[in-house]
């Protein structure tokens, strides 16, 4: 995936101002990415969003041409490795995708998104940076962090990729149901349902005799892309959605610190995020449609509804946990 030239550009010109010989630097970048691999350390910068971690990671190398100063060898190195790093995290937030149907990389062509995701990138979380030496040359290699929001679980700095996007102002896309599902009877006539899905409708897992603190949307082995607005429906009558929850559920200011739901390799590992409280509600995931909607089957959808009657606002909070790789 390509940079855009105005990144580009950005980086080339931050290294010349950083000062003399600085230029050598991106020549011995390029070098390296050309190089075969060194004590593991040479190669191409890899990048990779870590959705349970809450962050966009990149690792960049390093190297320097010896000058008989080892401190400022050793430096220029670091230098190199952060500018491959920073390369390696703006090809990976490209494909961070913020709904069905947008990546970042498409939401940058306005140029107000572009600006912002620059500052962001140079502004990355160094999480590690190791020098080894080859006689005289330095071999470096550094790791960046992007935090996806401002309170992730694993990563902590003053700025997050949520940022970057106009939460207030952002529209829904056309493919989301306008209309919200606001509890009552499971509407449909039962005559078009399936016997077993009458008889057996999912089970949804709780503490009835407590309030509901939180909730697990359960999408094990289901085709799920996890992006940054999900969204959860449910099926109403004539094949028709409405939809339960979606970023317009969450508060703004809840939105830039905890995004609209975290994520979770398995229920296990969501139970134990701290932000769903005592008495989390696991409710099975159906389907996923093509555009990325989670569906919920209507028993389940009524009995979350039900759930935040009498002000137990949670998912006002952002309090939910999708579990599946």
């Amino acid at each position: 995936m390509n940079i855009p030239r105005e990144w580009i550009s950005s980086y080339r010109d931050g290294l010349h101002q950083v000062g003399n010989g600085r230029a050598a630097v991106t020549v011995l970048v390029l070098l390296i990415l050309l190089l075969p691999s060194h004590r593991g350390l040479a190669g191409e910068p890899t990048g990779e969003v870590r959705w349970t971690g809450g962050y966009v990671r990149g690792v960049g190398q390093g190297t320097a041409t010896p000058s008989g100063n080892r401190g400022k060898d050793r430096m220029m190195a670091l230098r190199a490795a952060e500018v491959s790093a920073q390369r390696a995290l703006a090809e990976t937030i490209h494909g961070v995708r913020i709904d069905g149907e947008t990546t970042v990389g498409g939401a940058m062509r306005a140029s107000v998104v572009t600006t912002r995701v620059q500052g962001i990138v140079r502004g990355a979380q160094k999480v590690r940076e190791e020098v080894t030496w080859d006689g005289e040359i330095p071999w470096a290699t550094v790791e960046l962090r992007i935090c996806l929001f401002l309170e992730s679980p694993e990563c902590r700095s003053g700025n997050a990729l949520i940022q970057a996007l106009s939460v207030e102002d952002r529209k829904q896309p056309s493919y989301v149901p306008a209309v919200y599902y606001e509890g009552g009877d499971v509407p449909g006539d039962s005559a078009d349902k399936a016997p077993a899905e009458i008889v057996n409708p999912p089970v949804v897992s709780y503490d009835r005799s407590r309030k509901v603190t939180g909730l697990v949307l359960r999408a094990v082995n289901l085709r799920f892309e996890r992006e940054l607005f999900p969204v959860v429906v449910t099926g109403m009558e004539k094949g028709k959605f409405q939809t339960v929850y979606s970023a317009r559920s969450v508060k703004p200011e809840v939105v830039r610190t905890y995004g609209v739901a975290r994520y979770a390799d398995s229920v296990e590992q969501a139970l134990r995020d701290p932000r769903l409280g005592d008495n989390p509600m696991v409710v099975a995931v159906s389907e996923v449609t093509p555009d990325n909607l989670l569906v919920l089957h209507p028993e389940c959808a009524k009995a979350l509804r039900e759930s935040t009657r009498f002000g137990n606002d949670y998912l006002g909070e952002a309090k939910v946990v999708i579990a599946g790789k």
